[in-house]
C-alpha cells in the first residue's frame, strides 16, 4: 500500500519501507502524517553549525544540521546528532530517552517525533 504526502497539493506517494531511503518523514503519533522529501518538517531552531561539530553518539562530524540526516537538540542547541544514531539511542533508551548533553526530555522527544525519528 502506498502512502501519500500530507502536504496539500502534493501527489507524491511512497511505500513505508522505501520512505527512509527517500528521506520521507512519517510521524508515528497523532494523525500519523507522512511527508515526501520536499515537504518534510524542518527544525525551527536556528543554530550556526561549527566546522568541528560532532555527533554526541558516534563522534563523527555532523556536516549539515538542517538536513534529514541530522538534528540539534532544541533545548540546549548544542547537542548535534545523526538521525541514524538518535534512532539507535531511542530503541535502547525506551522511557529514558533524552538529550545526552542537557538531559532535556520533553523538547527533545517532541522534536524527534515531529521529525519522524
Amino acid at each position: 500500500a502506498a502512502i501519500t504526502c500530507w502536504e496539500k497539493g502534493c501527489d507524491r506517494s511512497f511505500r513505508l519501507p522505501c520512505a527512509a531511503e527517500g528521506e520521507c518523514v512519517t510521524q508515528f503519533f497523532g494523525l500519523h502524517r507522512s511527508f515526501c522529501w520536499q515537504h518534510c518538517p524542518e527544525q525551527a531552531v536556528e543554530v550556526a553549525l561549527e566546522e568541528s561539530s560532532t555527533c554526541l553518539l558516534c563522534m563523527d562530524l555532523v556536516r549539515d544540521r538542517k538536513s534529514y540526516g541530522a538534528m540539534v537538540c532544541p533545548a540546549c542547541q548544542h547537542a548535534y546528532l545523526h538521525r541514524r544514531c538518535i534512532q539507535k539511542q531511542a530503541t535502547h533508551a525506551s522511557t529514558c530517552f533524552h538529550c545526552l548533553r542537557c538531559l532535556n526530555q520533553d523538547q527533545f522527544v517532541t522534536e524527534t517525533l515531529t521529525t519522524g525519528i
